[in-house]
């Protein structure tokens, strides 16, 4: 279909010139074997001491055996960039003028689409009567800087050879696979068969195009694969209510003498479904990144084909067909979700089997296959895990993690906002407000802990906060790669430029003394006294390897979410570093929003999962402090008040506040 094919024009525009590292124009573009492309300058900041590289996005390992400099160079992004005109062309003079002796140039009317040259009425008329180029293509002004001459820029603009800077890539050199200028086939590829660039595109276009078809029909089968997903664990949860109303109401009769036999039968109901949560959850994360990785393979592949010259198909076709062969063979297992059958006894002098809840040992090991595995080449279904025991034996004995109590929900969209609410940042203001950020509508607004909204914090030069906290009576935020201290009333005392290595920056009050501002920037901890002055950094563990994108306080000290080695860690003033909770801690996610009591206790989002965890003052695990039954989905950040209230944003715009009810209270 004619809507299928990619425009060229949305090409430039968009973000697929955009380095996803350093959000800016692409420079000396590198892809990767998974057809991301990044700036040489980014993927050499990424380097550590492995000769490979983790994809900043799809996080496949790319082994580097020549260094970034070694891989190859995106010739078809390099064909766009030279389309893009900076913002200052609009009064552009004469090129030929000053060459001319001319002291000063004449505005341009015209330009040659074959020199690049802007030319003045003058020069332009000269240009016509010179026998080297009067075949030459000369357009209005205005009209190459509306576009409209793009496609033909690009089709006049020949690739040159390398070895042979004035020739012109023509032809593939079969044995070689490499493409070859004239000069090159006369020389050392002279006994080798070729093809015309055209030739040979033209023989490459059907398989990829087949191998497209069918990657795209596969990312449709995925996105259903996960509606089914969704729809089999809904089930499973009304399942689960139904059996609970039952135990709980079958409990009520008998009442003290059922209470301990009423605990194990839920527990071990809860236990089966968590587990089979947390399988959907996994499942659920690795069908979106396949549907993710399918649908930008495709949108890249269709746009090489679509708007690829010759010389640039040929140069990606083999990286192509083998991503896009890669993909058409994902296959996956569906999730089975088995639905325990409760059985009452009619007896009820046996008090102490009461219950009965059957779990099909086989139905559960297929439950307990789907998690993920790691750093694997392909997204594969994982290996079995064990099997749960039978019968599951007693809990052993630990300490309980807080209670929490919903006080209040409410959505931060307001009147005035253009667009949906967006919530990057939270943090308490005073004793009895919220201050969040609002990234897309660009604001800082103020809530009470009850959902009404105070105002805003007026944001300098209408800058887009990403990440905001309270610095003693001051209101510290960063926004892009800067980071600002102001007043309360939104008059701004200072802004800092920060080093642009990472999309965000992450601001916290510092541990010690709470008036001084802390933000991580590449791998380490700024801290910035009220004047804005510099006082320290901080490098955890004594290296820069972390990625902080999410920094709380804790109890004089830090807690960070590290995105690089996908673990929590808690370190003081000095990077000392007091404890890390690794992978396995974390349920094999990512974590995600992070604060921190007064007590010490530690509180991780899990994203991936749909909740949050609770770890004791030690990092001992306590279990789950939040999940989907307490309405959380897709948790963005989160903050705790000076009064004991856990406040979490959300990614729909709602914000859930919840008192923290710890056990003995």
């Amino acid at each position: 279909m004619a809507s299928d094919t990619p425009s060229l024009s949305d090409a430039i525009t968009a973000d697929f010139l955009t380095c996803p590292i350093c959000l800016e124009r692409l420079r000396q573009p590198k892809i990767l074997s998974c057809l991301h492309t990044y700036c040489q300058g980014c993927l050499e900041g990424l380097l550590d001491d492995r000769p490979a590289l983790r994809c900043p996005e799809c996080r496949e390992e790319v082994p580097l055996p020549q260094g970034v400099a070694g891989l190859k160079t995106n010739f078809f992004v390099n064909g766009l960039l030279e389309l893009v005109r900076p913002g200052g062309e609009a009064d552009l003079s004469c090129s030929l003028c000053p060459l001319l002796g001319q002291e000063g140039s004449r505005p341009a009317v015209s330009r040659c689409l074959d020199c690049a040259d802007n030319l003045c009425q003058a020069c332009a008329t000269g240009h016509r009567c010179s026998r080297l180029t009067h075949t030459h293509r000369l357009v209005s002004v205005q009209s190459y800087l509306s576009g409209h001459h793009d496609e033909e820029i690009r089709q006049r603009r020949a690739v040159r050879c390398q070895e042979h800077p004035g020739e012109e890539l023509r032809f593939l050199c079969q044995p070689c696979a490499s493409p070859i200028c004239r000069e090159c086939r006369l020389g050392s590829h002279l006994e080798h068969p070729c093809q015309t660039m055209v030739e040979a595109a033209e023989a490459r276009r059907p398989l990829v195009a087949e191998l497209l078809t069918g990657v795209e029909e596969m990312a449709g089968q995925v996105a259903q694969g996960r509606v089914v997903l969704e729809e089999e664990l809904s089930q499973l949860r009304l399942h689960e209510a139904g059996l609970r109303d039952v135990v709980e109401r079958t409990c009520a009769d008998v009442a003290r003498r059922l209470l301990t036999h009423k605990e194990e039968v839920l527990a071990t109901l809860r236990h089966h479904v968590e587990g089979c949560e947390k399988a959907a959850g996994l499942l659920r994360a690795q069908l979106e990144l396949q549907e993710q990785l399918a649908r930008s393979t495709a949108a890249f592949a269709r746009k090489v084909l679509g708007l690829g010259r010759e010389v640039e198909i040929v140069s990606l076709e083999s990286m192509i067909t083998q991503r896009l062969g890669w993909l058409r063979g994902f296959r996956w297992e569906p999730l089975r979700m088995p639905r325990p059958r409760l059985d009452i006894r009619a007896d009820l002098q046996s008090l102490g089997s009461l219950f009965q809840l059957e779990l099909s040992e086989a139905e559960l090991a297929s439950c307990r296959e789907h998690s993920v595995q790691k750093d694997t080449p392909a997204p594969q279904l994982p290996t079995p895990a064990p099997q749960l025991p039978a019968p599951i034996p007693e809990p052993s004995p630990r300490r309980l993690p807080p209670v929490a109590r919903l006080s209040c929900s409410f959505s931060v969209r307001v009147p005035g906002d253009k667009k949906r609410p967006r919530i990057t940042g939270i943090c308490p203001l005073g004793t009895r407000e919220l201050l969040l950020a609002d990234e897309e509508n660009q604001a800082l607004k103020r809530f009470s802990l009850q959902g009404e909204f105070q105002g805003s914090v007026p944001v300098h030069g209408g800058v887009a906060p990403c990440s905001v906290a309270v610095v003693g009576s001051k209101v510290a935020y960063t926004a892009g790669s800067r980071l600002y201290l102001a007043e309360k009333d939104g008059s701004l005392l200072w802004q800092k430029a920060l080093r642009p290595t990472q999309a965000s920056h992450a601001v916290t009050a510092a541990a010690e003394g709470g008036k001084d501002v802390a933000v991580s920037v590449s791998g380490h901890l700024e801290v910035y006294d009220p004047q804005g002055e510099l006082v320290e950094k901080i490098f955890p563990d004594g290296h820069n390897r972390l990625a902080m994108v999410f920094v709380a306080s804790r109890c004089g000290s830090y807690v960070a979410s590290d995105w690089h080695r996908r673990s929590v860690v808690a370190f003081d003033g000095h990077g000392q570093v007091q404890l890390e909770l690794n992978e396995e801690q974390l349920e094999q996610c990512q974590p995600g929003a992070i604060c921190a009591d007064d007590r010490g206790h530690i509180y991780v989002a899990l994203r991936e999962l749909n909740k949050v965890v609770a770890f004791g003052p030690g990092g001992e695990a306590l279990g789950p402090f939040l999940t989907t039954r307490h309405g959380i989905e897709k948790a963005r950040v989160a903050t705790i008040t000076g009064d004991g209230r856990f406040a979490m944003a959300l990614s729909n715009g709602t914000v859930h506040v919840f008192r923290i009810q710890y056990p003995g209270q």
